[in-house]
């Protein structure tokens, strides 16, 4: 008996399943396994980024919840899967295990990806789909450096999430055909980059909006679709009451960043010309082919009449582009353009016979798209990897995994260096603060600064908890004038609600309410970092200010100060 096309598929679609099935089941079960490992990761530049999620797994843990009990710079669902990843793998290195709070929703998302592309006898598009998944998720490493030396990229890790959830947005949107398993997949990346980071969401809008009016997305899904995100997200609001303050701190934000958009274009274009360029040409040649008469290059033969001429190469690889750069318009730090790979494998699976005159050049500047964010990311990770056996551990057993980080040694003598320097002349580093400069345009990303930032923690931790047994007195909440205050994970105490973690003055800073300058005023232990005095820490001290004067001001080490509320009779 003659087996139909629909049965070779399907056959085909089993085999390629039997292997690309135990290479994603691996690649997670590896991750998991790195995350039980006291691993030690070179520091790089913003490293306080990661301790963002570290104040969140602490307040989390003590029963306060994003939006709710305090402000949060991105969507609440970044903070309940480090928590839980925190539960799952307490002693893993943070930048590995933030790196990878996602794959318990990723992971599921690119396994229904894999069975709908493979049965429809497309394995080895699956898999081309999927190795670039994975490669960006393993690697915690931007495609922008902001510093010269290897280190680690502790910063925009939330903006790499937003990525990732849009690539497999894209994948689904020009490669998913099954209508059950598309809906699935829809539900879930909507939800998730919703609740991920707003920008994400708004970035993979036109997608979805060009997937339904090119018919790649059925009306029925698109219903269902939304009928479940609305339901679900009601549902969150009547349980959590966190939906609506979510809300409300995304309206916050954005006022808060209103500045015109056009600059923040051109930067992100700049700083990403290298694929901009390429792909932007790229699109101009493929859409010269379509109206030369190429059909691989043009709209499709059926559908509504803008499918049949718009829903063609160069208008998915322009659109994602477009989408790519907005999205990089609100980052530091990402792997945006990773969502133009799928508009490009749509290409590449074409013989290039199709393209005319035009398939050598197509090739050619797919490669000048796609090679240089692979090229980075890889040449990051492997300077890091072959440099980091030589650099020196940070001592601080007192931070648990927060302290598994490690600098080369002209960074470590450095910070000892600057730090008698800033002991010694506060008074100068207050006067640099007052002109509302930092003392170097760098400061944030020079590794001595952060390494320096960990080891004071190290030292006021120590500090605090010889306050409290020479007191006989336990502080209940805390809270820490600076950008990161990762105390309420290391003391096991409960932060200052109603305040922004991840504090940046400039852009994410609140104005001082009624209800947050209570719980502020009420926080018996607010410490204030002084290695050095800079403008934005003196800017959170003046914004707080009105809160603190109840307290009674102390300092615990050489590079921190307190404000502690007396204990009433």
């Amino acid at each position: 008996m003659s087996m139909n096309m629909t049965d070779v598929d399907d056959a085909r679609g089993r085999g390629a399943l039997l292997w690309l099935y135990p290479v994603l089941i691996v690649f997670a079960l590896v991750l998991f396994a790195l995350q039980t490992l006291p691993l030690v990761l070179p520091i790089g530049p913003m490293n306080w980024d990661v301790l963002i999620y570290y104040d969140a797994i602490g307040r989390i843990a003590q029963g306060q919840w994003p939006s709710v009990d305090f402000f949060a710079p991105v969507g609440p669902l970044e903070y309940f899967l480090a928590a839980f990843s925190n539960w799952l793998f307490p002693n893993a290195q943070p930048v590995l295990l933030t790196q990878w709070i996602w794959l318990p929703i990723t992971v599921p998302v690119m396994a229904l990806i894999l069975w709908d592309t493979a049965h429809g006898g497309r394995g080895r598009l699956a898999f081309w789909l999927l190795l670039p998944w994975m490669l960006f998720t393993l690697l915690p490493y931007n495609v922008v450096g902001f510093y010269p030396y290897p280190g680690t990229d502790a910063f925009g890790i939330y903006n790499r999430h937003g990525a990732h959830l849009i690539y497999l947005l894209a994948v689904t949107v020009l490669f998913v055909r099954g209508p059950v398993i598309q809906t699935v997949l829809l539900c879930v990346l909507v939800l998730a980059l919703a609740f991920c980071k707003i920008t994400a969401f708004l970035a993979a809008g036109p997608i979805l909006l060009f997937g339904l009016v090119l018919g790649r997305i059925r009306l029925i899904t698109a219903i269902i679709t939304a009928l479940v995100c609305v339901g679900a997200t009601g549902i969150a609001e009547l349980t959590t009451g966190m939906v609506v303050p979510y809300v409300q701190d995304i309206i916050v934000l954005a006022s808060d960043n209103s500045g015109a958009l056009l600059p923040r274009f051109l930067t992100a274009a700049s700083l990403h010309f290298n694929v901009l360029g390429a792909g932007g040409v790229l699109a101009i040649v493929l859409l010269v082919a379509a109206i030369s008469g190429h059909s691989a290059a043009g709209g499709r033969t059926e559908g509504n009449r803008i499918a049949r001429m718009i829903d063609a190469d160069w208008f998915w690889v322009g659109l994602l582009l477009l989408c790519g750069l907005f999205y990089e318009t609100q980052n530091t730090g990402s792997q945006a353009f990773l969502l133009v790979w799928p508009a490009l494998l749509v290409i590449l699976s074409r013989p290039k016979a199709a393209y005319g005159r035009y398939g050598a050049a197509i090739l050619v500047l797919i490669g000048f798209t796609v090679v240089p964010n692979v090229s980075t990311v890889l040449h990051k990770a492997a300077r890091a990897m072959a440099t980091a056996p030589g650099y020196i551990e940070l001592d601080a057993p007192d931070l648990g995994p927060l302290g598994r980080f490690s600098a080369k040694d002209v960074f470590v003598e450095q910070a000892e260096r600057m730090r008698g320097i800033y002991i010694a002349d506060r008074d100068t580093y207050q006067a640099i603060a007052e002109t509302e400069a930092l003392p170097s345009f760098l400061l944030f990303s020079d590794p001595d600064y952060q390494y320096l930032l960990l080891k004071e923690m190290q030292a006021v931790t120590v500090a605090i908890k010889r306050l409290e047994r020479k007191n006989r007195r336990r502080f209940e909440r805390v809270f820490d004038l600076d950008f990161a205050n990762p105390f309420p994970y290391i003391l096991n105490k409960k932060g200052a609600e109603y305040v922004a973690i991840g504090a940046d003055p400039s852009r994410a800073l609140p104005a001082l309410d009624a209800k947050t300058r209570d719980a502020v005023a009420q926080t018996d232990l607010v410490l204030m970092p002084t290695c050095p005095v800079h403008h934005a820490r003196k800017e959170l001290l003046e914004h707080y200010a009105s809160a603190l004067t109840e307290h009674e001001l102390i300092t615990l080490t050489p590079c921190y100060d307190a404000f502690i509320l007396p204990v009433t009779p």
